[in-house]
Order: C-alpha cells, then structure tokens, then sequence
C-alpha cells in the first residue's frame, strides 16, 4: 500500500521535483554544519531557488511527497528511538516521563478527560434578551 500511495504521490511530481524532494529531506535530517543549503538543491536539479521555494512552500504535491519520505525515514529509525527510550528508563536514574511514555505506547495508561459545558445564559428569559437587544439597538442609534 505504501508503495500505490509514494507511486501516486511522484505521478504529480516531474523528475526534477522527485530529486529536490529527497534532497529536501535528507538536508532536515543532516547535522547542521553539513546540511547543503536550498540554494545548492535547487542548482543541482536545475532550478532557480525562487522555484524551489515555491515547490515547499506553495505545492501540495510536492509538500506531501516530502512528508512522505520524511515519514519513511523516521518509520526506518523506530527502532533506534525505542532503544533511546529504554535508556532512559533503564538508566541509574530511571525517567518518569520516559516511564510514562512507555505505558502510553503500550497502551497501559489511558488518559480519560471529561468536560462538562453549562449553556451560558440559560438562566435569561426571552424577555431579558429582548431588553437587552433593545439597550444596544439605543446605544447604536446615538452614535449614528
């Protein structure tokens, strides 16, 4: 399913924005100080950066395909963010959050809230509407 939904996804895009795409999300998940910058992207597919700027921030197509692939990267590095996780429960200091997160996951805590509305203005009859609309239908006409 994931392979109809990425072959769907490029089938809006030309080759040029495919290619800027996965460069686009590879520069997010680089370290900082080796990141390539938009304007290297845009000369490698051979665009100006004006077009490249307009692709990320104008294109749904090409802004869903992004989030794509950035959703297939992280999907790939699960693993890793669970074993982070298991350090920090697992550590001399065991973490409370890390703990809670966890449960969450696993579905073993469950976070019920409840809201309770009142209807404002209940308590007013349609008389006391009507007097009030009456009071601002006055207010209005002085200041005309």
């Amino acid at each position: 399913m994931a392979d109809k939904r990425k072959a769907t996804l490029e089938a809006k895009l030309d080759p040029r924005q495919i290619i800027a795409a996965l460069k686009c999300v590879e520069r997010e998940f680089t370290a900082e100080n080796e990141r390539v910058s938009f304007d290297e992207i845009a000369d490698e597919v051979g665009v100006s950066r004006q077009s490249l700027y307009k692709w990320r921030t104008q294109n749904r197509a090409f802004i869903d395909y992004v989030n794509y692939l950035a959703d297939e990267f992280l999907e790939s590095e699960r693993a890793y963010v669970y074993r982070q996780l298991m350090k920090t429960i697992s550590g001399s200091q065991p973490s409370i959050k890390g703990i809670d997160l966890y449960f969450k996951r696993h579905g073993l805590i469950t976070q019920n809230v409840s809201v309770e509305t009142k209807e404002a203005g209940s308590a007013r009859t349609n008389e006391d509407i009507a007097q009030e609309i009456a009071e601002l239908d006055e207010l209005l006409n002085d200041e005309n």
